[in-house]
């Protein structure tokens, strides 16, 4: 089948902000979104694009760059390869252990970065064929889609209560104030318990975590009260 025929073929398979970015594929990149998209057990949508899970900022309109990409590579990091050491994880400097948050107002959470953190990136590693189906394949907002690859230091807070999860927060400033929408859902879900906050940090180089870069975490959660 010629290319053209291929990528008119497959965009019919595939949701509308897959179709936009077809063209610049590769043959055998084509190939693996069809199997991605012609599947009908795929996933209709990644934690990454829903912000009830994920809280992320806008890397078209704000100072932050880290992008719902950045997010996709964070995630699966996380899930594959985070190491728990304390030299080179982030410190939580905001809440302090057991501190009691009022609910009224969103609360500003702050933390510095690792003691042990690398000035130097190190060069990404060569990209496989799982990262570019997972690139091409994962459902992504059309208006974040023409972000530049993050690099720089990325953080995750991820608040749990309970051992479940009430919202994760993705992003390379090292404080976050909750927006409205999202302090309606932390306080949904954890006001009047303790809560467990978590932070993770990888370092990121053109879009890519290279293979001692991270994703690393403290020993111990930081425990608070929202009240």
């Amino acid at each position: 089948m010629a290319r053209g025929a291929g990528v008119a073929t497959i965009a019919r398979m595939c949701s509308p902000s897959i179709r936009t970015r077809l063209k610049s594929l590769s043959p055998w990149a084509l190939s693996l979104v069809a199997l991605g998209c012609g599947h009908d057990d795929a996933p209709a949508t990644a934690a990454c694009g829903d912000p009830t899970q994920v809280s992320l900022p806008s890397c078209s309109s704000g100072a932050d760059g880290f992008s719902d990409e950045a997010c996709t590579v964070l995630d699966d990091a996380i899930t594959t390869r985070a190491s728990a050491q304390d030299a080179r994880a982030p410190s939580v400097t905001a809440p302090t252990e057991g501190q009691r948050v009022p609910r009224a107002t969103p609360f500003t959470f702050s933390w510095t970065a690792p003691v042990a953190a690398r000035s130097r990136l190190r060069a990404p590693r060569a990209m496989t064929l799982a990262d570019e189906l997972r690139r091409w394949t994962t459902l992504i907002p059309e208006a974040e889609a023409h972000c530049e690859p993050f690099s720089g230091r990325a953080y995750e807070l991820r608040l749990r209560v309970n051992g479940a999860t009430v919202l994760r927060r993705q992003q390379s400033a090292t404080s976050w104030t909750p927006d409205g929408r999202d302090w309606s859902l932390i306080v949904a879900g954890a006001a009047g318990r303790t809560v467990e906050l978590t932070v993770y940090t990888a370092l990121f180089n053109n879009g890519q975590i290279g293979p001692s870069a991270g994703p690393f975490t403290p020993m111990a959660a930081r425990r608070f009260v929202l009240e």
